[in-house]
């Protein structure tokens, strides 16, 4: 598949594509959407090019979000125990990602995860904890490296 400026294409959630679309929320061209009804979109929330979104333990996105290109976002896993892997169920662990967050090329956004308000998070790192609000995020795992006014973390 070749992507061109002219072959882009912006495409508008309806109503019914997730349990609550906010307004003007978007995908480029193409993403994998499962289990919308358990995903809720704020206003302005947008997907670029092969996102996957699984929203079976629960989703809530925030107003004016983006998420990168070939980002993850998985609310549940194997629930493992004593049974073979075959057999275990799933374990449901919502996810939320908060207002005005930009969540880089890439990303793994694993499920139980809450991201603050205001968070950018790096290309390819893996969110296994949560993440507090006016933050800059990177790596694997992720943790918080500067401010969002440039202070570094320690």
């Amino acid at each position: 598949m070749k992507i061109t400026d002219k072959t882009k294409a912006i495409i508008y959630f309806r109503p019914g594509d997730a349990k609550k679309v906010g307004k003007n929320c978007f995908y480029v061209n193409q993403i994998v959407w499962l289990n919308s009804d358990g995903i809720e979109l704020g206003d302005d929330v947008r997907f670029n090019h092969g996102v996957y979104v699984n929203g079976y333990g629960g989703l809530k996105i925030g107003n004016n979000s983006g998420i990168g290109p070939y980002s993850m976002v998985h609310t549940a896993n194997h629930a493992f125990d004593e049974k073979k892997v075959s057999q275990t169920q799933w374990d449901k662990k919502p996810v939320t990602i908060g207002e005005d967050c930009w969540i880089g090329m890439g990303v793994c956004i694993l499920p139980g995860v809450t991201i603050g308000d205001r968070v950018i998070i790096g290309a390819g790192s893996v969110v296994a904890k949560d993440v507090p609000s006016d933050v800059i995020a990177v790596g694997n795992p992720c943790r918080p490296v500067k401010t969002r006014d440039g202070r570094k973390i320690e």
